[in-house]
C-alpha cells in the first residue's frame, strides 16, 4: 500500500471505477460463501433476516442522515494522512452497538416483539421511510442547519412518527399474529403493504436526485417541491407495478423480493458504486433514460445470476420446510449482504485496503465526462 501521502495514491489496486468493480467482485464471492453458504438456512430465516432491517436502518441513519460523524468523511474528522482503519473500525463498532441496542430495546422493553416477521413488516416500513426521507427529502428541513448527529436524531424522530402512523394502518390478517396483541387491525394487509413498499422504493430510487435519473424531470420544482412530487409519483407507479406484476401471474415474493430488490440493487451499484459507468458522456434527461435502460438490463442479469447461485440454499430451505423461497434469499443476498456491505466498506472503511472510493455522491447530471 502506498504511504498515506495526501498527494499520492492511497491503497492498493486501480483507482476509480475499476477499483470499485474489483471490490464488487470480491464482495459477491465472499458474501455468497460467508453469509449464505456458510450459515444454516434456518438461522438466516429466523434470526438474521429479521434483524437485518435494524441493520439497514441504522446504516442509512449513520451514513446519510449523520454524514458518518464522528470518524469518517464527510462529517467525521478523518484526513488522508490517517489510517483508514480508524474510521473503519470505529464506525463499524458504533453501527453494531446501535443495531444491538435497537433489537434489544424492541424485544425486551418496547414493543416487546419476538424476533419474528413483526420485525420484517415494521422494519420494511421504517426502512422505506428512512430511504425516502434521507435521500429524496434530504432530511428536510434539518440537513445542513445543525450538527450531523442532531440531524440524525431529529430525522429519526420524523421517520419513527411517520412509520408508526403507517403501521397503525396495517392488519396482520392471514398471518400467525392475526388478532393478537401485536395486530394494529388497520385497513391494509401487512403482506400486501410490504410488496407495495418494495416497489415504492424502486421508483423513488429511480427518481431521486442522486441515483438513476438524478431527479429528472423534477429538479425545476426546487426543494422540497421535487421531493413531494417524487414521493407522489413513486407511490402511484409503485402501486401500478405491484398490482400489475401480480395480475401478470407473478408470485408476490418474486415480484417484491426478487424483481424489485434486483432493480434497487442495480440502481445503487451502477449509479453510486460505479458512478454511472458507461453513461456519463450524456447529460440531463438523456443520461437519465440511458441509465434507466442499462440498470433494468443489469437487474435482469443479476436476477438470473441469483437464480443460479442461490438455488442450493433455496433447496435446503424447501427441504427443511422453512417459510422462505429463493426470492427471499435473493433480497437477503442482494440488499442485506452485498449492498449493505458495499456501502459500509466505502463510507466507513473508505474501501480499505483498496484505493479510495470515488468522491462522495454521483457525477453531476449537467456535466459530461
Amino acid at each position: 500500500m502506498a504511504a498515506n501521502d495526501p498527494g499520492g495514491k492511497i491503497g492498493i489496486g486501480p483507482q476509480g471505477r475499476v477499483g470499485g468493480l474489483i471490490q464488487f467482485a470480491v464482495f459477491v464471492i465472499l458474501g455468497l460463501f460467508a453469509c449464505v453458504y456458510a450459515i444454516p438456512p434456518d438461522f438466516i430465516v429466523f434470526k438474521i433476516i429479521p434483524a437485518c432491517l435494524a441493520m439497514l436502518i441504522t446504516l442509512v441513519h449513520l451514513a446519510v442522515l449523520g454524514d458518518n460523524w464522528p470518524l469518517a468523511p464527510p462529517g467525521g474528522k478523518w484526513t488522508p494522512d490517517q489510517s483508514r482503519l480508524i474510521p473503519g473500525i470505529g464506525m463499524t463498532v458504533i453501527w453494531v452497538v446501535l443495531i444491538m441496542a435497537i433489537v434489544y430495546f424492541m424485544i425486551n422493553i418496547y414493543p416487546q416483539w419476538p424476533l419474528s416477521p413483526l420485525f420484517i413488516w415494521f422494519g420494511t416500513i421504517v426502512f422505506t421511510v428512512t430511504l425516502l426521507y434521507g435521500i429524496n427529502w434530504n432530511c428536510w428541513p434539518f440537513k445542513g442547519k445543525m450538527h450531523p448527529w442532531a440531524t440524525m436524531v431529529l430525522g429519526f424522530g420524523v421517520i419513527l412518527l411517520v412509520s408508526l402512523l403507517v403501521w397503525k394502518l396495517t392488519n396482520l390478517g392471514g398471518t400467525p399474529f392475526e388478532n393478537s396483541l401485536f395486530d394494529p387491525q388497520g385497513p391494509v394487509n401487512v403482506n400486501w403493504l410490504s410488496g407495495l413498499l418494495m416497489w415504492f422504493i424502486v421508483w423513488f430510487t429511480f427518481l431521486n436526485p442522486v441515483l438513476t435519473t438524478q431527479g429528472t424531470p423534477f429538479g425545476k420544482l426546487g426543494h422540497p417541491g421535487a421531493a413531494i412530487a417524487q414521493t407522489i409519483v413513486s407511490l402511484i407507479l409503485g402501486g401500478i407495478t405491484w398490482t400489475g406484476t401480480l395480475s401478470l401471474g407473478m408470485s408476490p415474493t418474486f415480484s417484491a423480493f426478487a424483481l424489485a430488490a434486483s432493480l434497487i440493487f442495480a440502481s445503487y451499484v451502477h449509479s453510486w458504486h460505479l458512478q454511472f459507468w458507461g453513461v456519463t458522456k450524456f447529460t440531463g434527461a438523456k443520461r437519465a433514460v440511458m441509465a434507466f435502460i442499462l440498470q433494468v438490463v443489469l437487474a435482469g442479469i443479476w436476477l438470473i445470476f441469483t437464480r443460479v447461485v442461490l438455488g442450493p440454499i433455496a433447496e435446503q430451505a424447501a427441504a427443511m420446510k422453512l417459510p422462505a423461497d429463493i426470492n427471499i434469499f435473493t433480497l437477503y443476498y442482494s440488499l442485506c449482504v452485498l449492498l449493505a456491505g458495499l456501502i459500509a466498506h466505502n463510507v466507513f472503511w473508505l474501501r480499505w485496503p483498496l484505493t479510495l472510493p470515488m468522491p462522495p455522491g454521483t457525477p453531476p447530471p449537467d456535466q459530461a465526462e
